[in-house]
């Protein structure tokens, strides 16, 4: 990356400049108006760009991995801060500023990957760097889409609609969504240009950690197609993980490196892909890290269910660290964004989900269970636990929810697996359909039917484009 830091410097100041101006706050088309490419350097320089972009509060940098964690059955929201109430109360109207400002975030990082992308820049020198540098954007391109699909799409909720597929720049146009079934093919395919280009580049390193190699490519296709889920889709998903674990590139991290990996930087062997942040661009009271930790609001806490569910022997719940006041007794998780700067890299992807989806999509497809049981036991037997005998799906999502909490994943299993999620009070206590009986029942919303777990289309976008369609249950 330092090669190019002095050609990044004057490009995103232009890209920057196109992407905050009137013309984009009005959403026209979502997208960065496309720059003149004038060398690899450019292209390149745009794709930091977005990567950049990426590490944004309102993308990964915060509110994607938070909407992934105070939703679903791991965590409640004591709202002292104000921040994520519409998200953890599941009561979001169409002017929320997180769905406003997640959803015009995204579609300017797709607008800088289209223009990469779309680019016709050609340089039989440079071939190969540019072949890998469109598809890195490809990839995560992708990754958005996917991303925008899980937080709006209605599949979810009994509906046909997923999201507006913007591929290149037309300002002329207000895109219409496009239907679920259009939306995963369109993301499939993105991860599969991807995952080919960079196969073809023969540029491929698995020790860079904040760019996409084919490995990390695999691996979050992989992540995309367990979620996706229809056998065509596990299979992919078996190949591909299989293909990262064959490769013996990454490792899982020991017990002993277990607390310290989440503090190491782009370094860790059991590290996939990362979002490069560091001191400069520290993301401060903005943060993760601000968000979970009690020196900071410290409004996320973990369930008790969560936190009873780890073996006293399990190295991971000490991730999870009490705090006793005279008042009361809380908790919170420190140690996973444990930089209360906010100057951590962000922990895309690590090699312990690729182990859990290898054998998930191993389970469903009836491949081998003795290869499932030993992609588990890597893991639980690095965490300070006993092996496993035989190993089950259940067994497989209890891992995942074990290993993966408050890393924006959680939430989205539970959707994909169909399950009704529950709602929680302020206090971690189980929201009542009616607060004011005794008898009242636990608040639960029915996949499938309940409209709240699809987030709304931002007003803004509403008022401007004729061809967009709300989701059910929102009004302006």
């Amino acid at each position: 990356m330092k090669r190019l830091l002095k050609n990044i410097s004057v490009l995103l100041i232009i890209v920057l400049a196109s992407s905050c101006g009137d013309d984009f706050l009005e959403n026209e088309q979502f997208s960065t108006a496309p720059q003149e490419i004038s060398s690899a350097n450019d292209l390149n320089a745009l794709l930091y760009g977005a990567l950049i972009d990426a590490t944004d509060a309102t993308y990964y940098g915060r509110d994607m991995i938070i909407y992934g964690t105070v939703r679903g059955d791991i965590a409640y929201n004591d709202g002292s801060s104000g921040r994520f109430r519409g998200q953890a109360y599941y009561n979001m109207v169409t002017t929320n500023a997180y769905a406003t400002d997640t959803f015009t975030q995204m579609y300017k990082i797709i607008g800088e990957l289209n223009t990469i992308i779309n680019s016709d820049y050609t340089n039989s020198e440079r071939e190969d760097e540019i072949k890998n540098t469109k598809a890195q954007a490809y990839v995560l391109r992708g990754m958005v889409f996917f991303d925008l699909l899980k937080l709006y799409g209605q599949e979810n909720i009994g509906g046909d609609l997923g999201v507006s597929l913007v591929l290149d720049y037309d300002p002329s146009v207000k895109p219409a969504r496009a239907t679920v079934q259009e939306t995963h093919a369109q993301i499939a395919a993105d991860f599969e240009e991807g995952i080919r280009l960079l196969e073809e580049s023969g540029i491929n390193n698995p020790g860079t950690k904040d760019l996409i190699n084919s490995y990390s490519a695999k691996g979050l296709a992989s992540r995309y197609y367990l979620y996706e889920g229809s056998n065509q889709s596990l299979e992919k998903a078996y190949e591909y993980t299989s293909d990262i674990i064959n490769s013996g590139s990454y490792s899982v991290a020991s017990k002993e490196q277990y607390i310290n990996s989440f503090s190491q930087d782009l370094s860790n062997p059991n590290s996939l892909f990362e979002l490069a942040i560091g001191n400069q661009a520290r993301l401060g009271t903005t943060s993760i890290a601000y968000m979970y930790s009690n020196n900071g609001y410290g409004d996320i806490h973990p369930l008790s269910q969560l936190r009873d569910a780890f073996d006293k022997n399990d190295i991971r719940s000490e991730i999870i660290v009490k705090h006793a006041t005279k008042k009361d007794t809380t908790f919170n998780v420190e140690n996973k964004y444990p930089s209360i700067n906010g100057d951590n890299s962000i922990k895309i992807l690590r090699y312990e989900e690729v182990l859990l989806t290898r054998a998930e999509a191993n389970l469903r497809l009836g491949k081998n269970s003795a290869e499932a049981l030993g992609d588990v036991n890597k893991i639980v037997t690095n965490r300070g636990l006993d092996a496993y005998t035989s190993v089950t799906i259940d067994d497989v999502l209890e891992q995942r929810k074990k290993e993966l909490f408050f890393e924006g994943q959680r939430f989205f299993d539970m959707l994909r697996t169909k399950q009704d999620i529950p709602v929680w009070s302020p206090d971690g206590s189980a929201t009542k359909v009616n607060p004011e009986a005794d008898n009242s029942e636990d608040k639960i919303l029915k996949y499938g039917e309940a409209y709240e777990l699809a987030f709304p289309i931002p007003q803004r976008e509403m008022d401007i484009n004729p061809n967009m369609e709300q989701n059910p249950g929102y009004s302006s």
